[in-house]
């Protein structure tokens, strides 16, 4: 029950959903609240304000959720179903399409480290081979073959990179290759955890690009993972906090 884990007056934060249902990240949060609860997966919230402006959901259309509860976050999809007025008050009527998944806060702690990894872009090129691969059906077998060569060639070309800080969500790396925000990569990330070596392929996204002042000809990027395996991300997690605990120790001598 949606009483369970809401109460009225929560802060919620509303994001726009890319073409593959994905939350936009690169666009700041709309800014709403829990108005009320309605049926078993519907809710009311207030009209989302975004710089002190009113901002109008559509209807019928699909937005992220990110619930700030006594209990944690949440986060779900939902569909708008209509909008009214309460007292002059824009009013949404709101019904879940997923479940409310509680964010685990823990995969965000970011760690200051330097750590040395390999990216490369995925270029358009590559996108359109993997589409055309997957619409193989209709291709024959000497283009297949073509495009998979193809797709090992770009997959050949990796740039080297030091992270300097890294989470279960993300990673910033400066790099002399400029990219741009929104640019898709991914990046190979080896560590050592429980005395065993775990090698990893992550997708991600740039989200934030800089030109360090202090270092002429270098970018600063920031990157939030996209693809990951749970279990990787769990690894990862741990790795975080076991560097997190050595370095304490280190601290106190």
């Amino acid at each position: 029950m949606l009483q369970d884990i809401l109460s009225i007056g929560d802060k919620i934060h509303i994001r726009l959903l890319d073409h593959t249902g994905k939350p936009i990240t690169k666009i700041r949060p709309f800014v709403s609240q829990l108005v009320d609860y309605g049926e078993s997966d519907v809710f009311h919230i207030s009209a989302p304000i975004i710089n002190s402006r009113i901002f109008l959901l559509e209807s019928g259309r699909k937005y992220s959720l990110c619930f700030f509860t006594n209990k944690g976050l949440y986060h779900g999809i939902c569909e708008v179903n209509e909008k009214n007025k309460d007292n002059n008050v824009i009013i949404f009527k709101v019904r879940l399409s997923s479940d409310l998944e509680k964010i685990q806060r823990r995969q965000y702690y970011r760690l200051e480290m330097v750590h040395d990894i390999q990216y490369r872009i995925i270029t358009e090129e590559e996108e359109q081979l993997n589409q055309k691969l997957f619409q193989s059906a209709s291709v024959n077998s000497v283009e297949v073959e073509n495009y998979q060569k193809r797709l090992k060639e770009l997959d050949s070309v990796w740039e080297k990179a030091s992270v300097n800080d890294l989470s279960g969500g993300g990673t910033r790396f400066n790099s002399k290759n400029a990219h741009q925000p929104g640019d898709r990569m991914r990046i190979r990330l080896n560590f050592i955890t429980d005395g065993k070596l775990k090698k990893m392929t992550i997708e991600g996204e740039i989200i934030a690009a800089n030109k360090l002042i202090h270092l002429p000809g270098i970018y600063e990027y920031r990157v939030e993972f996209k693809k990951i395996h749970k279990r990787d991300r769990e690894d990862l997690i741990k790795f975080i906090f076991e560097q997190e605990r050595r370095r304490r120790k280190n601290e106190k001598g």
